[in-house]
């Protein structure tokens, strides 16, 4: 019995065991092939490693585990390699400009350029192997965009026929429309609450709020009664009136009810743009589904089920 060790990733070995290849054909034989592009077993290997590298040692040696993932690396390999023939054959692309405006958008996401490399340093991925990455992304993106554009979109009639069979989804409890100001300090907190008989609520909660939503003038939205502890209190307040600093365990707040609505079910209109989205989207997928079943039948594709058995994953210190 013969065995290659692949590199390590967090911990984790790979390794590509057979009892009769010598290492060096274990490694570049493939684990599948999609018409005539190939995933070796060592790019397989590390792929496995890469999605592994998180699992705890005894869950990362889990065959259910394992198994999935392995699953997870080869659909996504057709489905990159059948993206990418499918868009050069119908001229669909992503130029240079289209991709660093992406990349740009993503690393902006990050303090500095150092983080962001940090990151993939940690995913052990090269700047090169990410920026690949992404435009098969962004590829699948465009495509599935262009498959969108067959879909027939919701109509009214539509939108009110799925209503009416899902009504009781939109059942909901007593809520009220709420804005919050949060701070760490109780004195802080009551010195805004004595600001607030001459300024505006939005106002302090965007000048000295510590929570998210302080950027919106502190609205939390609407919330229904029994979602958390602290917001059950703001129930008891009248309309357009702040209470008292209140504390919890994130901090003291000061909250402002806007409006009140008593127990009851959205009406159509209330719901109608989330139901066109949620049906738009099963169009979509749909439609996405359709193209990639038949795209599978049409494909050759092969897979080396003997290789793909004998991959398997060793934690650091093992034998």
């Amino acid at each position: 019995m013969r065995s290659l060790r692949s590199p390590v990733i967090a911990g984790l070995f790979v390794f590509l065991t057979s009892c009769t290849w010598n290492s060096g054909r274990v490694a570049n034989q493939p684990v599948m092939q999609v018409n005539n592009q190939s995933l070796s077993a060592k790019k397989f290997g590390v792929l496995l490693a890469r999605q592994l590298k998180d699992f705890d040692s005894l869950n990362a040696k889990d065959p259910t585990n394992i198994n999935r993932i392995k699953e997870s690396i080869l659909r996504n390999f057709i489905l990159q390699t059948i993206v990418e023939e499918y868009a050069k054959s119908n001229e669909i692309s992503v130029d240079d400009v289209e991709l660093e405006k992406e990349i740009n958008l993503i690393r902006s996401g990050y303090p500095d350029d150092l983080s962001f490399r940090r990151v993939l340093a940690e995913e052990n991925l090269s700047l090169v192997e990410w920026k690949d990455e992404l435009k098969k992304s962004l590829l699948e993106r465009k495509l599935f965009k262009k498959l969108s554009e067959k879909i027939v979109l919701p109509n009214n009639d539509e939108l009110l026929r799925a209503y009416q069979e899902s009504k009781e989804k939109f059942r909901h409890k007593e809520r009220i429309f709420l804005r919050q100001i949060i701070v760490d300090d109780l004195g802080k907190a009551e010195a805004i609450h004595a600001e607030l008989k001459k300024k505006d609520f939005a106002t302090l909660a965007k000048k000295y709020s510590v929570s998210p939503e302080a950027k919106n003038g502190g609205v939390v939205g609407l919330i229904e009664r029994g979602t958390v502890d602290i917001f059950d209190k703001a129930f008891l307040l009248a309309l357009n009136t702040v209470s008292q600093v209140l504390e919890s365990q994130y901090g003291f707040h000061i909250f402002k009810v806007e409006k009140k609505e008593p127990a009851g079910v959205d009406s159509f209109e209330q719901v109608k743009q989330q139901l066109y989205q949620q049906i738009l989207a099963k169009k979509e997928q749909a439609e996405f589904s359709a193209w990639l079943d038949k795209q599978i039948r049409t494909n050759k594709i092969l897979r080396n089920n003997e290789l793909i058995e004998s991959i398997s994953i060793e934690t650091r210190g093992e034998h």
